[in-house]
């Protein structure tokens, strides 16, 4: 009867000790003790979730889409003034676009020899000349439908195809750029768009005006 006793006073006191250990794992703000295969789990998923290695690379993220609807991303970077011969007044849109592989299909003809040329050469930059007129319009998402901007027949004043370092995020990366400037004739929608936007993103289409890109 007493060895009966013993083993259930034992028995109590294992019981009640693990009872305190199992409140002192609750306690707000305690140490976990890393013997306890419960806390080791815990510590174990807490470095997965702060380890960078498990985390997604910046580069390795999928990049955004920059054609969608038939329209494809530009900058518009800003606007110069000019008079031709005859006094008329005309503004020189300056866009940019950052050329990747799904820009194949939209661009002219001319642009995109150019582009393979850097490609092939390892040279930095190309002048790009005698691109015929295009028809642009200029939206402020893919699905809009109607422009902000309509302009037909803008002229080509010039454009280069150029590889460009850029700096960003503690690193320089290299970027190929569709550099180009639109000369159209100034009125009051063209110019109050041209002065209020430089350093903004559209959505863009410029079709030939003529019936073919060369």
């Amino acid at each position: 009867m007493k060895k009966e006793k013993q083993s259930t006073r034992a028995a109590g006191r294992t019981s009640s000790a693990n009872d305190r250990l199992t409140s002192a794992r609750l306690l707000r703000n305690r140490p976990l003790d890393t013997s306890d295969p419960a806390a080791q789990t815990i510590e174990s998923a807490e470095a997965q979730i702060k380890d960078p290695e498990l985390l997604a690379d910046p580069e390795d993220a999928v990049r955004p889409v920059v054609v969608q609807n038939d329209r494809f991303l530009a900058t518009y970077v800003g606007c110069k003034l000019e008079r031709d011969k005859d006094k008329e007044k005309l503004v020189h849109l300056h866009l940019s676009i950052a050329l990747q592989t799904e820009h194949d299909g939209y661009l002219p003809r001319k642009v995109k020899r150019a582009w393979d040329y850097l490609v092939e050469s390892h040279d930095k930059l190309v002048q790009v000349q005698e691109i015929p007129a295009v028809t642009l319009d200029l939206y402020s998402d893919t699905k809009e439908r109607k422009p902000l901007l309509h302009l037909v027949g803008a002229e080509f004043s010039k454009a280069i195809v150029g590889i460009f370092e850029e700096s960003g995020k503690g690193k320089t990366t290299k970027v190929t750029r569709f550099e180009f400037r639109l000369l159209v004739e100034r009125d009051e929608k063209t110019m109050h768009f041209a002065a209020w936007n430089d350093g903004e993103q559209f959505w863009i289409t410029m079709p030939p005006t003529q019936k073919s890109i060369e």
